[in-house]
Order: structure tokens, then sequence, then C-alpha cells
């Protein structure tokens, strides 16, 4: 398994690498641009190049970009729709120039229309989107879990099914799996016989590697909450006997574990990451 955390990208995209090798991680995650607003500027090829070259000099083997909150391809709205697409063909080819292997996406919300017209529409923003960068075949869209609340998508893996059934091409798409989220819609990830049955479930249904990356988190809310809200690993709901078979897990033994654990002490980030590695059997 790979393990790290998001990683803040300020100053320099680059300098992301220096602060994932001062922790230890071998996997990160990063926003390649502010999460909460359309793109502004383009990546600099330079800044690309040395963020590639900063990683082959670290431990990081896994890098996935999250794609910003912005971007909604499930939307009734029209001039939304086509910019989110269009945003999507531009992160897809930034995450490409990085070298990394994957963008994990939120699936959009479907407000003011139905979960099935959202459904479609994000199907049909996938194919247009995969066709427009079919030469990056390099980068997988990772469909992220959500928790259930308001008129997300994703909060239950048919959603997942549904698309990946749907789309013309699904070569290039894979799952993403956040704890805290599938606790808060409901899946008690903390009895081994409901986890088990649902990595069973997305590799019969998507493919035995569908599932190259977690989402670590705790969840402050309770089972069944709909809230999203990631707690400190082992101060959550969820807990440390749950976390202890979930990294350990033979299934998830090539994946990459990325925690969002709340940053809210300078220590925070290796603190969290300590609390897993105590919990690995070796």
């Amino acid at each position: 398994m790979y393990l790290g955390v998001h990683v803040s990208t300020s100053g320099k995209i680059y300098e992301a690498i220096d602060r994932a090798q001062a922790l230890g991680c071998a996997a990160i995650q990063i926003f390649s641009r502010n999460p909460r607003q359309w793109r502004q500027l383009q990546l600099r090829e330079e800044d690309a190049q040395e963020f590639k070259r900063r990683r082959l000099a670290s431990s990081v083997k896994v890098v996935a970009v999250h794609i910003p909150y912005l971007i909604n391809l499930a939307t009734p709205y029209d001039g939304l729709y086509s910019r989110s697409i269009e945003a999507y063909v531009e992160d897809i080819r930034e995450t490409a120039a990085l070298g990394a292997q994957y963008l994990v996406t939120h699936m959009g919300s479907f407000k003011n229309s139905t979960m099935e017209e959202g459904l479609k529409r994000f199907i049909g923003a996938l194919d247009i989107v995969f066709r427009e960068t079919k030469d990056l075949k390099q980068v997988k869209l990772l469909l992220e879990n959500t928790a259930g609340s308001g008129s997300w998508l994703g909060y239950t893996f048919d959603h997942h099914r549904i698309i990946f059934d749907s789309v013309k091409d699904n070569s290039k798409l894979g799952v993403c799996l956040d704890t805290a989220h599938a606790f808060a819609a409901g899946i008690d990830i903390r009895k081994p016989e409901v986890f088990d049955p649902l990595l069973e479930e997305i590799g019969d249904k998507l493919g035995r590697k569908a599932l190259p990356v977690v989402h670590l988190n705790d969840s402050i809310g309770a089972c069944g909450s709909l809230i999203d809200r990631h707690g400190h690993i082992g101060k959550g709901f969820i807990g440390v006997k749950a976390f202890k078979h979930i990294v350990n897990h033979p299934r998830l033994k090539d994946a990459a574990f990325i925690l969002e654990t709340p940053k809210d002490t300078p220590r925070a980030d290796r603190t969290n990451l300590n609390r897993v590695r105590r919990l690995l059997v070796t």
C-alpha cells in the first residue's frame, strides 16, 4: 500500500513534493489550482517539469489530482455544463502534464433536476471528455463516493455501476473510496461483514482493479448522518479498529491511502500518518 496525505501547493506547485517528502509520503493528492475558482492561469510547462523531476527524486510513487468543486457535469444548466466539460478536459491534460496517475472527481449535483437526468448528463459529458482526451491514456478518472447530502450523485455505488456500464469507453474510469463519505451515507464500514462485501461488490461490478485510491478519513458524523465532515484517524465515529481492518485488507494491498483529515495544528498530518502506520501489520 502507498500512504500519504492531501498536500498544499502553496507557492509553486512542485513544492508539494517537498512537503510530502518531509512527511515520508508514498502517495499524495493535490489541487492543481484553486479548488473554489474557475481557472485563472495555465500550468507553466517549466513548473510541471520541475514537479516531475522532484517527484522522481522523492519517495512519492502515486499522485492524484482532485478536481475543483465548481465543476458540475450533472447540472441541468447548459452554461455551467459546457464550462464544466471544458474544465474537465483542461484538468485531465494538466494532470497528464504533471505525470500524475489519477484525477479524482465528485459526480456533481442534479439540483433542480432528477437523479436519472443527472446521471444521463454526467455520462454524456464523460463521453465528450474522453473523446477529447483520448491521447492521454495514462490518466484515470476516479469517481469518488459522496456522503448522501442534498442532490449529489455518488452516495451509492449503484451510480458508479450505471456510469461504468453506460459510457462508451470505461477503460479510463476508476473509483476513489472515501471512508467518511461511505459511513455518512449509511454504509457501516466499521463492520467487516459490511466492508468486505462492499469491496467484493466494487470488484465484481466495476472491475478487480477499479479501486486504486482510498480517501482514509474518520467521520465526525454518525453512520447514516449524511454529514460530510472528516475527523482525525481514530477520533471519530469510525474508530481505530475499523481502520486497522481497512488498511490491512488484502484486496487493498496495492492501493494508495490518502488522508484528508483536518489540518488544525502544524503536526496534524504527521500525527494522523503515524496513527495509520502503527495500525499496519507487517
